[in-house]
């Protein structure tokens, strides 16, 4: 099989590829090394290579291990792997060695998984863009000129382009469906205890993968999922039927198309072109379409989950210093993170548990609103992918960027990490220009199969992976 057969099919195809001993996990795991090797001095998608251990764990792999075993894949800057750099995108951790492997690494390393390296993020994942001072910006293989997003843009970038079938990729604000919607790729949120929780972000924060298909996001999925022996709240039950009932049509759903469009959040031309085509084609799979949307304060929830995200933020940078044995500085965190962290020193306890109440009221009156419906769809981000360096020479306060970023690009998905939801970004429709453009989905909370099946029936009869082939690199 040659190379550019390889590269139409998805994780899955490579993977029966594998079983069938039609190529081994070494020629699979070589042919994307070659492919970082060649192509990612254009993106900056992958930061450090590992290729050398990859090598000696494909001659060793035991495909029978999982249905990923043998498959390589990258793994964010933000999740340690043991004995490799764990920088965080921040110049204060760049001598920094994992110690241990975290516990989302060591899923992936148990199902058979083959890490090449990890991918690029902006400093500790706090914005939308992929331009840490420490590697340089990820470019968008699009657009060679435009960021992947954030703050899985490495890992965006890179499964766009092909270096990699898949990667792993995180969310506590929308950042595995922003650059979804910015690369083309399909990205999913699992609900809230869907995963191990993580510590910080009060919950906010998931872990899962960005894939170039909605079966690949279920495999990855069924190995992931499932709580932790030692998790402080009841979580769901792990379950490994993602993959298998993925194909079933799911019934007709009652699905709620309207989103905020005000003089806080305005979208652009393509975006909303692309929210018709959506609605259009929900009408066509045979779903009931309600032009509504659930009420909430939506000022006021910006405002607050703004604020656990810079008092969580705080405490995420002091403990990076107290792992990399430094007191952060301007010399050694950008301004921004910097902000953020004397921002969380004066935050009082009441107005952090002010804004803790607040966001949880909200969220419990937006999931109400799934009682009577069984989707929320609405645009991903609110304009095409922004240009590198649009973000910068904006002398706002920590507060105000972190605010605009939200209203001015990523305005409704970090209601899913307030609330737990399930949610998801499809790539639904290119713009006139040839960029991708995603549509957005929330689902109930724990009904993680039924997006996943409505994801399935979108790819069936949209599919969209060979748009991959008009990316020239």
């Amino acid at each position: 099989m040659n190379n550019k057969q390889l590269l139409e099919l998805d994780a899955c195809g490579q993977k029966e590829l594998i079983d069938q001993k039609f190529i081994s996990s070494l020629e699979l795991v070589d042919f994307y090394i070659h492919r970082i090797e060649e192509i990612n001095p254009q993106l900056n998608a992958v930061i450090h290579q590992m290729f050398d251990v990859a090598r000696e764990e494909a001659k060793n792999s035991k495909v029978d291990r999982s249905p990923v075993a043998g498959l390589p894949i990258l793994i964010k800057d933000l999740n340690a792997i043991k004995g490799q750099p764990s920088t965080s995108g921040s110049v204060l951790l760049k001598d920094f060695t994992a110690p241990e492997n975290d516990q989302i690494v060591d899923r992936l390393k148990k199902a058979g998984l083959i890490f090449l390296g990890k991918t690029n993020t902006p400093e500790m994942g706090f914005l939308p863009t992929t331009e840490p001072a420490l590697f340089g910006p990820t470019k968008n293989p699009w657009d060679l000129d435009r960021s992947p997003g954030g703050s899985s843009g490495g890992a965006a970038a890179a499964v766009a382009a092909g270096l990699i079938p898949f990667a792993h990729a995180s969310d506590g604000g929308g950042s595995i469906r922003i650059p979804a919607s910015a690369c083309g790729l399909f990205g999913f949120k699992p609900s809230r205890g869907r995963m191990p929780y993580s510590p910080y972000v009060n919950h906010f924060s998931v872990n899962h993968a960005l894939t170039r298909s909605v079966r690949d996001s279920a495999v990855l999925l069924d190995i992931l999922n499932g709580s932790d022996h030692a998790q402080l709240y009841p979580a769901y039950d792990k379950q490994t039927h993602f993959l298998s009932n993925l194909n079933q049509t799911p019934h007709k759903l009652k699905i709620a198309v309207q989103y905020t469009e005000d003089n806080l959040v305005e979208y652009d031309q393509a975006t909303r072109e692309n929210f018709q085509r959506s609605i259009q084609l929900m009408k066509d799979l045979g779903h009931e379409v309600i032009e509504t949307m659930p009420s909430f304060d939506y000022e006021a929830l910006a405002h607050h989950f703004i604020n656990i995200w810079m008092a969580t933020g705080s405490v995420v940078i002091k403990h990076m210093g107290q792992m990399a044995g430094q007191k952060p500085t301007l010399e050694n965190v950008e301004k921004l993170t910097y902000e953020i962290l004397k921002y969380g020193e004066k935050l009082t306890a009441q107005e952090y548990e002010e804004s803790r109440v607040f966001v949880q009221m909200e969220a419990q009156k937006i999931i109400s609103f799934f009682e009577e419906y069984d989707i929320w769809m609405t645009p991903t981000l609110n304009q095409l992918p922004l240009k590198i360096g649009e973000r910068e020479g904006k002398d706002l306060s920590g507060y105000n960027e972190m605010l605009q970023n939200m209203l001015d690009y990523n305005p409704l998905m970090p209601i899913a990490n307030a609330t737990g939801q399930p949610a998801m970004s499809v790539p639904v429709s290119l713009s006139n220009d040839g960029l991708p453009v995603g549509t957005h989905f929330f689902g109930k909370p724990g009904n993680d199969i039924l997006l996943l099946q409505l994801a399935q029936q979108i790819e069936t009869a949209q599919p969209w992976f060979h748009h991959y082939r008009k990316i020239k690199l």
